[in-house]
């Protein structure tokens, strides 16, 4: 395996767990977990990049039955959720599935929308059936049943934000193929989705481990290395086929199969030698920068709404802000008597100001910004982090499916034994990554011949 995020573990563990005979590798430089890290933040473990496991897709949670930490998992203590728009904080509507309306009657109590927004998505209920081509914008699906304005008050900080993108870029197929399904099937989205909500599973939304989701990664290698897995704390260089068949990793080792768990440019770097389609093909995928900034204040100095767990912020806002977590009253876990902890995120597609700033200026302007939001001029943090992730969020622009697929065909046939995973193809969150970590050890294994001392390289 090539890189020790949560796709490569996955993949690592599908391959141990399916073939007892299997010789996995590890490579990476860094620490094993990729955007996964928690570590100490005034005495308690605080995430650094996601927080929490979407449940509504089972990967994650079967991950972590197997693990046998089932027991350790928690939900959020505050439940709802606000979006910044015209000057305040506004609860979020009932109802939404993306930010899309499922109740007409919640959208308009809202304020989020003028009367003319929530007038025009309620044509949806009358417009003529949308004809769906191949691929488009999620924006565009959605302003087409619902209007403009809830494609960018309400899709687009949703959307959006989870892909740091851009709502009118993103691939609708590849970033909400529920919404894209729904609307093939029926002819108001509307109503689609109001089915789609009443069979939908209950219980918490979100789960994590109360030590943090570095606990998954932790027990995760650690259990991977009873079973015999190697982790090489080091990169590796191009990929290249040997003459008795297999892949050489840095002209040295030889493996039957690999699985890229690497982000996409460095796939492209790594497979330039045997497959330039697919070389290409991967640099074709725009990353995003974020920052997440962690600040703690006195408690009682900052208002934190009743139940609330955080607040999005549009991109037609302008603000540097994208959302804001209040961190320990969304996970009590994480909080310390007399602080009050939040998480502050900024960046997205075609906006690189928060990459830019230095960490004072950021922490500066997003508290800043964060007192504008609750109406209340705050007290500067006491203590900050802030955490960079350069060219991290992989963006599904319009056709991403399609390019995918052709990158996945090009190594087949260039150079069978290569199997790419991670967030950059087929779902950027924790159980898409981990569902395509084995998804990939599955392709490897299906490629090699049953009997044999198998070397598998996973990263």
């Amino acid at each position: 395996m090539v890189g020790s995020g949560i796709a490569g573990l996955a993949a690592a563990w599908e391959l141990t767990s399916r073939s007892s005979d299997a010789s996995v590798t590890v490579f990476d430089p860094g620490p094993p977990g990729g955007k996964i890290r928690t570590t100490q933040f005034e005495g308690r473990a605080v995430d650094e990049g996601p927080d929490a496991f979407l449940t509504r897709v089972p990967e994650a949670v079967q991950l972590c039955a197997e693990l046998g930490i089932t027991g350790e998992l928690v939900g959020p203590a505050a439940g709802s959720s606000m979006v910044w728009w015209g000057g305040r904080l506004r609860p979020l509507p009932d109802g939404l599935v993306l930010g899309v309306p499922g109740r007409l009657s919640a959208i308009a109590r809202s304020g989020i929308l003028s009367p003319f927004g929530a007038l025009r998505a309620g044509l949806d209920l009358l417009l003529p059936r949308t004809e769906i081509p191949d691929d488009l914008s999620v924006y565009d699906l959605v302003a087409a049943r619902f209007g403009k304005e809830v494609a960018t008050r309400l899709v687009d900080p949703l959307v959006g934000g989870i892909h740091a993108g851009r709502t009118d870029e993103l691939s609708a197929s590849a970033t909400v193929p529920q919404l894209v399904s729904a609307a093939r099937r029926s002819r108001s989205l509307l109503l689609a989705l109001r089915t789609m909500g009443s069979a939908g599973p209950t219980g918490p939304v979100f789960l994590t481990p109360r030590l943090g989701l570095g606990r998954m990664v932790e027990v995760l290698v650690s259990k991977l290395k009873e079973r015999g897995a190697t982790f090489a704390d080091r990169a590796v260089g191009p990929l290249a086929p040997t003459a008795g068949g297999g892949i050489s990793v840095d002209g040295g080792e030889r493996y039957d199969g690999v699985v890229l768990a690497a982000p996409a440019p460095a796939a492209a770097g790594l497979v330039d030698a045997v497959s330039p389609s697919a070389a290409t093909g991967l640099r074709e995928i725009d990353h995003a920068s974020v920052v997440v900034v962690t600040m703690s204040f006195p408690a009682g100095s900052v208002p934190v709404p009743e139940g609330v767990n955080g607040f999005l912020v549009p991109r037609t806002a302008g603000r540097l802000m994208t959302a804001c977590s209040f961190a320990s009253a969304k996970w009590p876990h994480w909080g310390t008597a007399g602080r009050t902890l939040v998480r502050l995120s900024a960046g997205r597609s075609g906006d690189e100001r928060a990459i830019g700033l230095g960490d004072d200026t950021l922490v500066e302007r997003l508290s800043e910004e964060l007192g504008i939001a609750l109406s209340q001029r705050l007290p500067a943090p006491d203590s900050a982090r802030v955490t960079r992730w350069a060219g991290s969020f992989p963006q599904y622009s319009v056709g991403h499916s399609r390019r995918v697929a052709s990158i996945d065909a090009a190594l087949a046939s260039d150079q069978p034994g290569i199997a790419l995973a991670g967030a950059a193809y087929r779902g950027a969150g924790i159980p898409a990554c981990i569902g395509s970590g084995r998804r990939a050890a599955g392709i490897l294994l299906a490629m090699t011949s049953p009997g044999r001392d198998r070397g598998l390289g996973v990263g």
